[in-house]
């Protein structure tokens, strides 16, 4: 049994696949980790975690949803945030991909979302989308009271996934892995310590290779765990253990809640 750390099983994209989701929890998902990037799946994030045992929640607006952010999903993460299912404020961070994007309505609201972290005490998980250097520039002065983060769907190089080990971070891995135009990847993978490694699959985006242009199911993670394991030389269970050790660390109340 093993752990996606990202997926969006909220989307609209995963409703016709709801049951076999549910099944995967009982035959090959420890847990399910379902982030936020709008207000709407804020609350649909935290039903879910509510009604379905093995799902936690993470809160927050998405960059490319910036405007989103206001008093109505500032005041929701203040009164959900100490739920023992709501786990990290996330995704949130900054994304310069499209044309169009507002670059200093994107910086405000990532500040006032780390900040919100700071004050619930929780971990975040952060999204990143060319727009590394702004990002290390905000976070490393900000880092007073921060409660750790992670970079969800990491595909930087390894000058960046230095830079952000060195502010403390975790780097969490999809099914870009196993591309066959990502193989840079393996030497990103090979440098960063294990025990700074998550890995997810982003569902219903970002299918492994064997699945790639379908929809991205959770249990798909197996295809990234498998890439994982032969990349770094590390026997498939031993990964198993050692990527739900870094979960139960980093999200800690998960690891209050399976102890």
């Amino acid at each position: 049994m093993i752990i996606d750390t990202h997926a969006h099983i909220n989307e609209e994209k995963l409703v016709d696949y709801s049951n076999e989701i549910k099944e995967s929890l009982k035959t090959k998902l420890k847990l399910i980790i379902c982030p936020s990037y709008n207000f709407d799946t804020m609350k649909s994030s935290f039903l879910f975690s509510q009604e379905i045992p093995q799902v936690y929640s993470a809160l927050a607006i998405h960059p490319n949803d910036a405007n989103e952010w206001n008093e109505d999903a500032h005041n929701f993460i203040l009164e959900n945030y100490s739920n023992k299912k709501v786990v990290a404020l996330g995704e949130y961070g900054l994304d310069y991909h499209y044309e169009g994007y507002d670059k200093l309505l994107q910086e405000r609201v990532f500040l006032s979302e780390l900040e919100l972290a700071k004050k619930c005490k929780l971990p975040s998980v952060f999204h990143v989308r060319d727009a590394f250097d702004d990002f290390l520039s905000l976070l490393s002065s900000n880092l007073s009271q921060f409660s750790g983060g992670v970079v969800h769907c990491f595909d930087g190089d390894i000058s960046v996934a230095k830079k952000l080990l060195d502010l403390g971070l975790m780097l969490s891995f999809t099914g870009i892995v196993t591309f066959s135009n990502k193989e840079y990847l393996h030497e990103v993978i090979k440098y960063v310590p294990i025990d700074r490694i998550m890995l997810e699959t982003d569902a219903p985006y970002l299918a492994p290779q064997k699945w790639r242009g379908k929809v991205c199911l959770p249990e798909y993670v197996e295809e990234v765990y498998n890439k994982v394991s032969e990349i770094k030389g590390i026997k498939r269970e031993d990964l198993d253990e050692i990527i739900e050790n870094n979960v139960k660390k980093f999200f800690y109340k998960v690891g209050d809640i399976n102890a």
